[in-house]
């Protein structure tokens, strides 16, 4: 008897594979596959690459045209970059002739079970399988799932399949609406929007304006400078009137002495947080490290794929409930060389942990399974950390924070005092990044008279809302029930990927976004209309617990979206007409870098066949030209050059002044003869946007550069054999390849290294 085990990913059919016994690599046109025997019974495990099959229009119709609702799965190789997906197919079907038994092995969640389903169907030309189930690739989790396997839960084929379509009827069909609109008025622009994109850019949007129509308000607050530094501010904490406030000033700014009226000591202990669901611990990635959700998402599943932690797109905040399975993993964690300890002293204890409110019906919180074997990344190894830490954590004691109010008396007008202290560290021990404030105060007693230093009156003004970053939308889109767990980071990716917003540490709604939503908004609301997409998410939900019918909710999701389209097409022409405004002015506004020194017109962003500069908008009249770099991003931060008044752009990650003879630029070099290494021809002094550099004269037939301080070699590379040099990076020095970015290899500086430049 033959066995087929499909799995989700290479890399995991080789980690199942290895768990299940001696097994051997093989591979057919080049795609990888295991073979082991297990107690007598040959087993073959294989894999797929994510999802084999995509949505396609069964019929291509004129272009453009919609509605469109009827769709086929077909191989994903037919979307573009794509295309090895075949040789994982015909490999499946290879297989899958010589087996009589199968099993699926894919992630347990709604697409996993898709993946799987839609595997053993249109490769292995089967219905039925035995389901492995896991929530860690431990070796003792994959025998035990194969052992006692379950079977492939149809409500959440059919919940993911839902998804699907819906997810395609809605992207292809308002995409198609919008650029239609567009084409009816003889223009032409790429538009998308999505079922949970369009609500989520609305919210977004919403702020954003509420910030561009926010009026400051002006109000004071009185801060009483104390001995010892400590600042004590006035009851009322702000005056909204400026009368009363210098009223309040003038009667006490002379006082010397102020008298402790009242002191209140309160003590509070701290629960430790709760295991990671995988929201929370996105939040928590982007707030210590600003790794980002998506990336945050793709991190903690490599080290799942790697059997380091349990399965992360889980929504639960509670750990196993078998203690056996708990002390297993931490007997392996007191190896640790940090982490042991505390994995020490919770077995000797028979700790318990805290759990969380949330839960899950597949999987338990996020939580490590066993210490890294091979060196990690330094986003990997502080991801770990971090669920390590907060795993351990959960078991550790309460902390302890003592709190101290004090009231003073300054000639009458009452003035607050707060500190506070950590009397016992707990569970902060170890997982130490929430900052708690250390305010030490001295020690006091009611009656006290205290030294007064200073008065001071401060005028501020209201802020606007804050923007969401792209760890608080994660909660907010939680909150409001759209997307799920595995898309929400996506959809934020999706809407910066499109241009409607962009990611400057928090999310700003670009002009292209609020142009799209206010159109959708005046013509055709429902499209952004979250009630109906919370709606829609919520009988998806049902799909996969039975408690309502696939064919129902795929027929009520294209009732509405036929209704919404056919108001749509009525208003095509004014829509096309409102979005071309919006876009021409969103346009032209977010072509402009700054105003032109010689005669005052605007300079814009010119991109000419393959090259890109900044010209004047009084071309020809004007011939005012900044050359670019044709690689690497670029926005339009609103900025002048503090030294030559000349606009910076931001080009990648470095903010540059656009002006080649601006003073920061200009560097002493010694004139010398020097050839091209590269066509013997005569290298010259040139200047460019990132200051002066050495060119070769044969340009253009010539290409060759270098920069006048050549860059330090400290070796050879060990990946393609090119220069060690020392670059400078976003977080400081790093040694990197001289053929960046044809090899990407780098190293962190080493200390001697540093010592020894800083000694020269």
């Amino acid at each position: 008897m033959t066995a087929l085990i499909i799995c989700e990913k290479p890399s995991v059919a080789k980690k199942i594979a290895n768990a299940l016994g001696k097994a051997k690599k093989k591979s057919i046109d080049g795609v990888p596959y295991y073979e082991l025997e297990r107690d007598g019974k040959k087993i073959i495990v294989a894999s797929a690459v994510g999802h084999l099959f995509t949505l396609v229009e069964k019929e291509n119709k004129e272009f453009g045209s919609y509605p469109v609702f009827d769709i086929k799965w077909v191989p994903a190789s037919v979307e573009k970059g794509k295309e090895y997906v075949d040789k994982y197919i015909k490999a499946l079907k290879k297989l899958s002739k010589e087996a009589d038994e199968f099993y699926i092995a894919t992630d347990w969640d709604i697409e996993g079970e898709l993946i799987g389903y839609h595997a053993l169907k249109y490769c292995c030309g089967r219905e039925k399988a035995k389901r492995m189930r896991f929530s860690s690739l431990t070796k003792k989790e994959i025998v035990k799932a194969f052992e006692s396997p379950d079977e492939i839960d149809y409500g959440l084929v059919d919940a993911g399949e839902s998804r699907h379509i819906v997810d395609w009827y809605f992207g292809i069909n308002l995409s198609r609406a919008l650029m239609n609109a567009i084409r009816a008025v003889n223009r032409w622009k790429t538009m998308s929007i999505g079922r949970v994109q369009g609500p989520a850019l609305a919210f977004l949007t919403e702020r954003e304006l509420e910030i561009k129509k926010f009026i400051p308000k002006p109000y004071w607050i009185i801060e009483a400078l104390l001995k010892d530094n400590l600042k004590a501010i006035h009851e009322k904490d702000k005056f909204w009137d400026e009368k009363e406030a210098r009223s309040v000033y003038e009667k006490i700014k002379d006082e010397k002495f102020g008298k402790v009226i009242e002191i209140k000591k309160t003590k509070r202990k701290i629960k430790p947080r709760p295991p990671f669901d995988l929201g929370t611990l996105q939040r928590e990635a982007y707030r210590y490290f600003k790794i980002s959700p998506k990336e945050t998402q793709e991190i903690a599943q490599s080290l799942y794929e790697r059997a380091l932690i349990s399965y992360p797109r889980s929504s639960s905040q509670k750990l196993p409930k078998d203690r056996k399975y708990l002390e297993d993993i931490l007997k392996i964690i007191k190896n640790h060389q940090t982490y042991g300890k505390w994995a020490e002293r919770i077995l000797e204890e028979n700790l318990k942990p805290v759990e969380g409110k949330k839960e899950d019906p597949a999987h338990p919180a996020i939580h490590i399974v066993d210490i890294p074997k091979e060196e990690l990344s330094e986003k990997e190894r502080k991801i770990y950390d971090l669920i390590a830490r907060r795993t351990l954590a959960a078991f550790w004691d309460n902390a302890e924070r003592e709190y101290l109010n004090v009231k003073i008396d300054i000639k009458g007008e009452i003035f607050k005092l707060s500190g506070s202290r950590t009397i016992k560290e707990g569970w902060h021990e170890i997982y130490y990044f929430p900052k708690f404030d250390e305010v030490e105060l001295p020690q006091l007693k009611k009656n006290d008279t205290i030294k007064v230093e200073k008065i001071t009156i401060t005028k501020k003004e209201t802020q606007p809302p804050k923007r969401y970053t792209v760890a608080s939308i994660i909660k907010e889109l939680e909150k409001r029930g759209l997307g799920t767990k595995a898309t929400r980071a996506e959809i934020i990716d999706k809407l910066i990927k499109r241009g409607y917003v962009v990611d400057d540490g928090s999310l700003k709604v670009t002009d292209l976004g609020i142009s799209v939503i206010e159109t959708l908004k005046r013509f055709c609301p429902e499209i952004i209309d979250e009630k109906m997409t919370r709606d829609l998410e919520e009988k998806l939900e049902k799909i996969q617990f039975r408690k309502v019918k696939k064919d129902d909710v795929l027929e009520e999701a294209e009732n509405k979206l036929r209704k919404i389209l056919d108001e749509f097409k009525k208003k095509e022409e004014d829509v096309g007409i409102y979005l071309i405004k919006n876009l021409d002015a969103t346009n032209k506004k977010s072509k402009i870098v700054g105003k032109c020194p010689k005669c005052g017109g605007d300079l814009i962003l010119i991109r000419y066949k393959k090259s890109r500069f900044v010209g004047c908008s009084n071309y020809p009249e004007c011939d005012v030209k900044y050359s670019l770099p044709d690689k690497g991003r670029i926005k339009i931060p609103n900025k002048i050059c503090e030294a030559c008044k000349s606009p910076i752009l931001k080009i990648g990650d470095r903010e540059i002044c656009i002006n080649p003879d601006c003073p920061l630029k200009q560097v002493e070099v010694k004139e010398e003869e020097r050839k091209c290494p590269k066509c013997g021809a005569k290298l010259i002094l040139k200047k460019g946007i990132y200051g002066a550099f050495y060119g070769c004269s044969n340009y253009p037939k010539c290409k060759y550069t270098e920069p006048i301080n050549k860059k330090e070699v400290v070796g050879k590379c060990p990946k393609c054999g090119g220069d060690l040099v020392i670059r400078d990076g976003k977080f400081g020095k790093f040694v990197g390849c001289s053929n960046y970015p044809k090899c990407k290899y780098t190293e962190k500086l080493k200390e001697d290294k540093k010592e020894e430049k800083q000694n020269k």
